[in-house]
């Protein structure tokens, strides 16, 4: 194969000759956030080498994105953002030309970048008056002719996230829905979409990860609003669905959130993408309509939100783009609307204030139980998805009664058997495959099943039995008789 021929080129470059070149962070790429502590270890790392006299030093390695079609475009920085930016403000301090022009042209796209470029320059101000302040120039040249990265060339794009897939941040895995984000946005470009909608995206999604409830208090902790609903509600639902059993999210199972690219112009590759294509053609037409469409059923019945897609529905076909992110910032909402937000006391009070006493009881902080909470939330957001306001205010005892007898009947509730429960007991199928109240009946009868009581939990215990079920003890030492039990 011949160098033109070529895809993918990988060569040894000084940090100088990297840095020399027209590099762009795209619209994709996430915020910049490496902390002083990162910064501390790289500039370790370099002085250490520099002490020792070591010829080279191997900061890592960067992949770039060359658009062979349009020259100008540059490099985009597909991976290696970190490294580079943080090179960038330290040899800005070091007067660098080559970093001091390439800074002035470096667009970073997310407010938290410029916060963290902020305390980081501040901290590498008093690292190098600190370390090297006599020796500025010699530490500059050591770093630009010495220090080097492995630059990996791409040319093509769809390899150049498949490379993305597979790397890491300095010392730090990527989150498997972070991978996610990058190959959607490749998808947007497939449609032809603006910039303006890839930086749309990209600011909707990175909100979901660093979630608060109030912006104006600086002690809010923030929230990654998104690790949570892929990993639990989302991921684990779509799989009990299909009556199998659901274990981690991982980058092994990404697969599921990768579906059809609707490409403008193009016919459809098999005739059951067809579908598909229509499936998007309704949902971009009711979306331009920005009107409420006649006959059309909200899940809530006394409000709207403008950023909770009506028409998605948690076990769809995945399209890829942007209706991808539509369909993930919905969830993100409906998640918050149930399990995060509470100052709108006519929103499912009774639904609200029954999780917070019956999930949040003393000892539910024990491993087990959490597995248990989040075995519900998934339930109740299902249906909630089927039913809206209506089903949940109908049958969220009868779904805590289904998981929570679990709590009772085993010692310990282990994992592997709360990943595969729903699928044995296929409740999620049921809900999945219901077309009316009726159809769910069978939740009810596995929610009234007698319990062999093994493990003592009041709250639980007082809930059966208000709720009707019949409970006996299966050991010596539980003792039911202060519940006023028939035994």
């Amino acid at each position: 194969m011949s160098e033109k021929e070529k895809t993918i080129h990988a060569e040894i470059k000084k940090v100088n000759a990297v840095l020399s070149q027209n590099l762009q962070i795209p619209v994709y790429q996430r915020p910049y956030r490496w902390q002083p502590k990162n910064v501390a270890q790289l500039l370790e790392d370099i002085y250490g080498s520099w002490k020792q006299v070591k010829s080279a030093y191997r900061i890592g390695s960067v992949i770039l994105f060359e658009n062979l079609e349009n020259k100008d475009d540059g490099f985009k920085i597909i991976d290696g953002q970190q490294r580079i930016t943080t090179l960038l403000l330290i040899l800005c301090q070091l007067d660098s030309p080559e970093a001091i022009a390439l800074s002035k042209k470096l667009k970073f796209n997310h407010s938290d970048s410029e916060k963290c470029i902020r305390t980081n320059n501040e901290f590498i101000t008093y690292w190098l008056q600190e370390n090297v302040a006599q020796e500025k120039a010699d530490f500059l040249n050591y770093i630009t002719k010495f220090c080097e990265f492995v630059e990996v060339r791409v040319t093509k794009l769809s390899e150049s996230f498949q490379m993305f897939d597979s790397q890491n941040s300095r010392g730090k895995t990527l989150e498997p829905y972070n991978l996610l984000k990058a190959y959607h946005i490749r998808a947007m470009e497939d449609e032809q979409a603006t910039n303006a909608d890839k930086m749309n995206s990209d600011r909707r999604w990175e909100n979901a990860t660093r979630f608060v409830i109030d912006p104006l208090n600086t002690k809010d902790t923030p929230q990654d609003v998104l690790k949570q609903l892929f990993n639990e509600q989302l991921y684990r639902t779509r799989i009990w669905s299909k009556k199998q059993a659901a274990f981690d999210f991982s980058k092994d199972t990404i697969d599921e959130f990768k579906g059809h690219t609707i490409r403008s112009k193009e016919e459809m590759e098999y005739p059951f993408h067809n579908s598909n294509l229509l499936h998007s053609v309704a949902l971009n037409y009711f979306n331009g309509l920005q009107v409420q469409v006649k006959g059309m059923k909200s899940r809530f019945n006394q409000k709207h939100l403008a950023n909770v897609n009506d028409f998605v529905s948690i076990n769809q076909p995945i399209l890829n783009g942007k209706s991808f992110f539509d369909y993930i910032e919905s969830y993100v909402e409906i998640y918050k609307q149930l399990f995060i937000h509470n100052e709108e006391v006519s929103f499912l009070k009774e639904f609200k204030g029954f999780y917070e006493v019956h999930c949040n009881y003393p000892k539910s902080y024990r491993t087990g139980d959490q597995y248990l909470k989040e075995l519900y939330k998934s339930l109740v957001i299902l249906l909630f998805d089927k039913y809206g306001e209506d089903g949940v205010n109908k049958y969220h005892k009868e779904l805590y009664a289904v998981v929570y007898r679990l709590r009772l009947e085993k010692q310990q509730v282990k994992y592997a058997a709360v990943a595969q429960y729903p699928s044995e007991m296929e409740i999620f199928t049921i809900i999945e495959q219901s077309k009316n109240y009726f159809e769910l009946r069978t939740l009810n009868e596995i929610a009234k099943r007698d319990i062999i009581c093994t493990k003592e939990e009041d709250v639980i215990i007082r809930f059966f039995l208000d709720f009707g079920v019949k409970i006996s003890s299966g050991k010596s030492e539980i003792d039911l008789s202060k519940f006023n039990l028939d035994n």
